[in-house]
């Protein structure tokens, strides 16, 4: 902390402002102290960790995971290297990222983390989602474009140690199996680091022009919309930001925009709890979520496990410890600088004369009667009512007075979805009807509505023959609105196999999925549907050995080798069951035996009976 000058003229004023921002800046080192003072915290804070198990796969995303905590010259981004590491077991246990699809590194420049996103990138199976997580330290540079700081930045410029978000963008978007791009980036873009302190002393970060991308694959989720400073959250060790999204996605989000939880939490429902923490915690700070409209209902988990949210008086009483912390520290650092503005006083006070007697009219002018005042956030209920309100998504009551119309309703070309359904199986609904269905999807609260205005588009675009519509219809559908349907699965799981290697891992996730509702069919359609897609597991499992052992082959290494392992083990265990199954329903064996065996290495593992 830099001394006050000792002479000067009175500045009570300035001087409180300072002691006050020394006091909110140096929190995360300053409630240390003050914690024991206040015998502790009295209120466990909400676990985020371990994350939550959603047994969910997301075998075409991938993942840059970056926690940029020890800078070479700037001031440490706190705890970056624990949120990084927390955001990457969610991408495993939560999203369900494959392991190998993860790209996780700490502490690099901005040379390396061009050179990671480029390799993450090309891990991105085709229609897959691209997650960039970034905890560190940010900018804006001179042209407002909003940057990531490598640990190699210096305190004469961060420019060239930068990485700008449009440029990762760009980076990422030429490959073109990716369907969308999500940043999550716990970094502040002004002039301070997590512990309060500058980054580059004395600098004036530019005004920021955006988040980087105009392109409406590219979702932004960060700490603040403006240029505020991120911020710590002592009691669960870790970034505010990052908690409140590891919260989030454990289940608190679920419901959060119609308090009606569905075992679903999408990207609006995250981004409205998310923003919503700093206030009930007492914090400043604005969280973002830039999101297109066709967005706001991805989901981003699907599981029946959800977290139930804590509760407003938890929070309230977290709050309210913090708010004690605050003010303890604040007033024990006024006391400590006090105390060392004295002893230089004393020291000219003693030599005597008039230099003795201004140094103690200083003192007295600076500290006599010291005020101290912070400011804290308030979580005010009747907010998130009126933004619901103003969303559509609670109904607003007609004026009172005055004779106030009730909201307009849905447009009636689009509302009587049973009309809609000849035209659709004809391929000839409009753009215009395509449109008002799209947005029915988006701000419908029904779930079941939301699943006819789907296969009622899917529908339209399979008879109009346009392949690459539905195959996009068709995963919104399943990932976002719906998957109990085993013959939608089938389907889906059937189009991704002929699409060659770079599907299959995707479907083998839709024929378990399929499978996991087959009590739906009986009879023969039970036995011919299940038959077909525990062969098209079997087949697509032996691509995927085939083609990992020839990498293993070309390119000896233990990443190689486990996943050659990897592959081969699902090949012999679906081809088992396929022949097991194919024998207990008097089906032909044939293939299933030579593939289970051809796998296996072994006739032993295949014979009927044998564990």
């Amino acid at each position: 902390m830099r001394p006050l000058p000792l002479f000067r003229a009175p500045a009570r004023g300035r001087l409180r402002r300072w002691l006050l921002a020394s006091a909110l800046l140096a929190l995360p080192l300053a409630l240390t102290g003050a914690a024991g003072a206040a015998e502790g915290p009295k209120v466990e804070a909400p676990k985020v960790e371990p994350p939550l198990q959603s047994g969910e796969r997301a075998p075409l995303d991938a993942a840059l995971i970056i926690g940029n905590e020890a800078y070479d010259a700037l001031p440490q981004a706190t705890w970056a290297g624990l949120d990084a590491r927390a955001f990457k077991t969610w991408a495993l246990a939560g999203r369900g990222v494959s392991a190998k699809r993860i790209t996780y590194a700490e502490d690099i420049d901005r040379k390396t983390m061009v050179k990671l996103a480029d390799k993450a990138s090309r891990r991105v199976g085709k229609r897959g989602t691209m997650w960039v997580y970034f905890a560190g330290h940010g900018t804006v540079g001179s042209d407002g474009e909003r940057a990531l700081v490598g640990v190699d930045a210096t305190g004469g410029g961060l420019g060239p140690a930068s990485l700008p978000l449009a440029e990762l963008s760009a980076a990422i978007l030429k490959n073109k199996n990716v369907a969308r791009v999500v940043f999550v980036l716990d970094a502040g873009f002004g002039n301070r680091g997590r512990d309060g302190l500058e980054l580059v002393p004395g600098a004036t970060p530019a005004a920021p022009k955006g988040w980087g991308s105009a392109d409406p694959r590219v979702l932004v989720w960060a700490a603040d919309r403006g240029l505020g400073q991120p911020q710590l959250f002592e009691p669960a060790r870790h970034g505010l930001f990052t908690y409140a999204v590891l919260g989030a996605l454990q289940g608190w989000a679920d419901g959060e925009l119609d308090g009606s939880p569905d075992g679903r939490v999408t990207f609006a429902e995250a981004g409205a709890s998310v923003a919503r923490m700093p206030a009930l915690l007492g914090r400043a700070g604005q969280p973002t979520l830039d999101l297109s409209a066709a967005a706001q209902g991805w989901a981003i988990v699907t599981t029946d496990g959800m977290q139930k949210a804590p509760s407003r008086a938890i929070f309230a009483a977290l709050a309210a410890e913090d708010r004690a912390a605050r003010i303890a520290a604040a007033e024990r650092r006024l006391l400590e600088d006090a105390e060392a503005f004295w002893a230089d006083t004393l020291s000219r006070a003693q030599q005597g004369g008039p230099e003795g007697d201004k140094a103690l009219q200083a003192y007295i002018d600076e500290f006599a009667g010291a005020e101290l005042s912070l400011s804290w956030s308030v979580d005010v209920p009747r907010v998130q009512e009126a933004q619901k309100m103003l969303a559509g998504v609670i109904p607003r009551q007609a004026a009172a007075s005055g004779g106030g119309a009730a909201p307009a309703a849905p447009p009636e070309k689009c509302d009587e979805l049973i009309e809609l359904e000849g035209t659709a199986l004809l391929g000839e609904l409009s753009p215009g009807l395509q449109r008002c269905l799209e947005g029915r999807i988006s701000t419908d609260r029904l779930q079941t509505t939301k699943n006819k205005v789907s296969r009622l588009l899917i529908a339209n675009a399979e008879a109009a023959g346009r392949a690459e519509e539905w195959e996009r219809l068709m995963q919104r559908h399943l990932e976002d609105i719906e998957r109990s349907d085993p013959d939608l699965c089938m389907r889906y799981a059937v189009h991704l196999h002929k699409q060659g290697l770079e599907s299959e891992e995707e479907a083998l996730r839709w024929a378990g999925y399929a499978l996991e509702n087959k009590h739906i069919w009986t009879g023969e359609e039970h036995v011919r549907k299940v038959t077909g897609l525990m062969r098209l597991r079997a087949e697509a499992a032996n691509k995927l050995w085939r083609d990992a052992d020839k990498r293993y082959t070309e390119e000896p290494g233990p990443e190689n080798e486990k996943t050659a392992r990897e592959f081969r083990g699902w090949t012999m265990d679906y081809a088992r069951e396929w022949l097991d199954y194919a024998r207990a329903s008097g089906g032909k064996t044939d293939q299933a035996l030579v593939l289970c065996q051809t796998a296996a290495g072994t006739a032993d593992f295949c014979k009927a009976g044998a564990p």
